[in-house]
């Protein structure tokens, strides 16, 4: 097994090697560019030892930002030939290219924990005051372009956006999209990763499709919220949101932008009702078909993040302890990315099944705050297991902890310094 001091020494060469001088690659094979959420998290691990590049990560990451205010899943700083799809497929005409999509809003949840841990203050302000206004148009881009109408539950166009690409809650709303496009002999990522852990042809087609009818919507935000053939309101996506309108309402307070504040307290109140709509028989939150207006069949990792966002308090803490409980005879290391008592689970393919460390995290935080350290402290431990014995890579085998995907990877990495190699630090991000 690996020593925490071993692993400290890792994490820091893989952030070293990965840094390509004010953004971070997630991995140099498979992934050679910088990835919005990705970006979020790795900034958490540079804070602990290096402030100003935790700062100028979240920076660079902007430079990205759309003028509607979006942040793309992926800005292509520069050019890279083993990875599809470039900026050629996207056709988005944005310098510097850009995907279509954006990703989970973690950047203003980011933001706070590096303010919040400053051992400067002052300076830490004026990076936060510099970033604020980036931050509230990337928030309000979410409130009004991608919840047209008001309705406090926010659209997903893409399962990519999503951050859990190939999860099971997209098999149904992705059985509606026609492909019209064939693209696996384009691929590049099977090359690099065992083609079993990776998404299927048949759904890079389904997702390329997508790419293609936004395309023809000129990328207009409005009309691919509306018009896009898939369309749901995903958990993860509600969750991590709502929950950074809060960091980002936190960062209002101390920067002292009262109009700011306001405009965040009505988001906040309107898309916290919203999650009684996601809410199943069962007890449980799911995704929705905004199309069909069905929630997901199955629970997923993402069903537990409206703790994050401080939604449902200990009742929904204890039902969600009670799932893990049931899910516990079937692997050894929480949290699965789906049900692996479910038919549509697959322990090694991305997100059908495999643990991923920032969710882990996330979840982490949500069961401590709804009072439940007990279950918080299990999934602590058990990820940090995982780590010392597998090592720092993409996501890991529920049953085994073998790592799996892209190795030497920078999240990983930025979960270890930032969380995992501090077990008595506390579950809460901030």
């Amino acid at each position: 097994m690996t020593t925490p001091a071993d692993l400290d020494r890792l994490a820091r060469e893989i952030l070293a090697r990965n840094d390509r001088g004010g953004y971070t690659v997630p991995n140099e094979k498979v992934y050679p560019f910088q990835w919005n959420w990705d970006s979020a998290f790795v900034a958490l691990g540079f804070a602990v030892y290096d402030e100003d590049r935790a700062w100028r990560e979240l920076e660079t990451l902007f430079l990205g930002q759309w003028d509607d205010g979006m942040v793309p899943s992926i800005v292509f700083h520069q050019p890279a030939e083993n990875y599809y799809p470039g900026p050629p497929a996207w056709g988005t005409r944005h310098d510097p290219p850009t995907t279509g999509i954006s990703q989970p809003p973690v950047a203003a949840t980011a933001a706070r924990v590096i303010y919040a841990g400053s051992a400067d203050r002052p300076a830490a302000a004026a990076r936060a005051r510099a970033l604020f206004p980036k931050l509230m148009a990337s928030h309000r881009w979410w409130h009004e372009v991608r919840d047209p109408d008001g309705t406090g539950l926010v659209t997903v166009t893409h399962p990519w956006e999503t951050g859990r690409d190939n999860s099971p809650e997209w098999d149904a709303p992705l059985a509606a999209v026609t492909p019209t496009v064939s693209v696996a002999a384009l691929r590049k990522d099977k090359t690099h990763v065992n083609a079993s852990e990776r998404p299927t042809d048949d759904f890079y087609d389904r997702v390329m499709t997508l790419v293609e009818e936004a395309k023809a919507l000129h990328w207009d935000g409005k009309a691919v919220a509306r018009r896009l053939s898939l369309r749901v309101c995903d958990i993860g996506i509600q969750s991590i949101l709502v929950r950074a309108d809060h960091d980002l309402l936190w960062l209002a307070g101390e920067l002292g932008l009262a109009a700011e504040a306001v405009e965040l307290e009505g988001w906040i109140d309107r898309s916290t009702l919203a999650f009684d709509r996601l809410l199943a028989p069962d007890g449980t939150w799911r995704s929705m078909d905004l199309r069909t207006g069905k929630l997901a069949p199955t629970i997923s990792s993402g069903s537990f993040l409206p703790l994050y966002a401080r939604v449902g308090g200990q009742a929904a803490a204890d039902r969600l302890a009670g799932v893990l409980d049931r899910w516990a005879p079937a692997v050894s290391y929480a949290v699965p990315s789906s049900d692996p008592l479910a038919p549509t689970y697959d322990p090694v393919r991305y997100w059908r099944g495999p643990v991923w460390l920032v969710v882990n995290r996330m979840i982490c935080d949500g069961f401590a705050a709804a009072g439940r350290d007990d279950v918080a402290a299990r999934i602590a431990a058990q990820s940090r297991a995982l780590v010392l014995e597998h090592g720092l890579a993409e996501y890991f085998d529920p049953r085994t902890g073998e790592g799996l995907g892209g190795r030497d990877f920078s999240w990983s990495a930025a979960m270890w310094l930032a969380w995992l190699a501090r077990p008595d630090a506390g579950f809460a991000l901030t």
